[in-house]
């Protein structure tokens, strides 16, 4: 009985954060539910990327983007599923092939302001003192602006492109991951195991990147799924109005905004790209508020 109680506290102690955040997201059905669903949206993206090299763009060519006006507006259909759009193409083909558009746009995005907004917030508190006073009070400026409207005048200022378009979310996204990290390594920094690895001489590099950011990952990871959700609505929001995706390549966003005219008419290609959009913002929100609470160390049981 002894032997087994040991055992057993030895596994307890054994497991990893890690390994205990996952158990502990597994107990929140809502947020498997959304992580199921963005596991299909990821194998959606990337199914339709091999398709077209499968085909050599035959799929894409032909029934996404090629237009067929004698079936214009047909509503949904055995045939057709989600119906056909105003220009005759297949809505549920095109609403594939918009995922790879919307979310790994989205993805890239966040990658790129994680990227700079967690340098900056590493620096900003890691130094402290004058170096954080500068990096944050530009960050100030930059939070002063709507996110929108500063990937709006980015995009303006620099023409459409697809990479124009994701540097403005990017840009836009710096100053909330630079505040996160901020706040995260301020966290750590001063922990028992960072002054130990300094005082056997490890430098500031190898503090920040080996020692601090590791035991900083919770929020930031938590900061990026939220983010993600926030990079697709803005990009679809750009395209919207014209300054994002360009047609005729399938976004949920574009779609909308060429759909607007017939919404009285053909309800199915404006409401098919919305639900498209609110259920991919809400799967990762869900999947967010998981990842906050099982990451939570005050929340373990």
């Amino acid at each position: 009985m002894k032997k087994d109680n040991t055992t057993q506290a030895q596994g307890v102690k054994q497991r990893s954060l890690w390994q205990d955040a996952w158990r502990r997201f597994k107990k929140n059905k809502l947020a498997m539910v959304g992580l199921v669903f963005l596991a299909i949206l990821v194998v959606i993206a990337v199914g339709t990327i091999i398709v077209d090299l499968v085909t050599n763009n035959y799929i894409y060519d032909n029934y996404v983007i090629k237009q067929n006006l004698r079936g214009r507006l047909e509503p949904p259909s055995l045939a057709h599923p989600f119906g056909l759009d105003e220009f005759g193409r297949d809505m549920l083909l095109r609403m594939l092939w918009a995922v790879r558009s919307s979310l790994f746009m989205g993805v890239i995005a966040i990658v790129i302001s994680g990227i700079l907004g967690g340098l900056l917030g590493a620096a900003a508190g890691y130094y402290g003192k004058r170096t954080d006073n500068i990096i944050m009070r530009f960050m100030d400026i930059l939070l002063a602006i709507p996110s929108m409207l500063l990937a709006i005048a980015i995009v303006a200022a620099f023409g459409t492109s697809l990479v124009n378009v994701l540097l403005a979310i990017g840009i836009s996204y710096i100053p909330t991951f630079a505040r996160t990290v901020r706040a995260s390594i301020m966290t750590v920094k001063d922990q028992e195991y960072v002054e130990a690895a300094r005082a056997v001489g490890a430098n500031d590099t190898t503090l920040i990147f080996k020692y601090i950011i590791p035991n900083a990952m919770a929020p930031i990871i938590v900061q990026t799924t939220l983010g993600v959700a926030g990079a697709i609505l803005s990009i679809a929001g750009l395209s919207f109005i014209g300054m994002g995706v360009q047609p005729p390549t399938p976004e949920w966003g574009s779609m909308l905004s060429s759909a607007r005219t017939y919404i009285r008419d053909s309800w199915h290609i404006t409401v098919i790209p919305g639900m498209g959009i609110m259920l991919t913002i809400l799967a990762l929100n869900v999947v967010g508020d998981g990842l906050r609470d099982a990451l939570d160390p005050r929340l373990k049981n």
